[in-house]
């Protein structure tokens, strides 16, 4: 039997905080964008695709890869 695979493992959040950043220039000025802007962005992005991260561990992992 094959292994099941959890798709809803994050494995480069660092990739994701730089796509929610690009994504953010297009809204605003970039030296508006502040860390805990892309933080709470990231967020609310990995909330509405169904993700289960809480917003502290997103947190942990923006300064932790920053």
């Amino acid at each position: 039997m094959g292994k099941i695979l959890n798709f809803k493992d994050i494995y480069s959040w660092q990739e994701l905080f730089d796509m929610t950043f690009d994504y953010l220039t297009f809204l605003l000025e970039e030296d508006k964008i502040k860390p805990e802007l892309v933080i709470k962005t990231t967020y609310d992005i990995l909330n509405n695709a169904g993700y289960g991260y809480e917003l502290e561990t997103v947190r942990k992992e923006y300064y932790n890869h920053d």
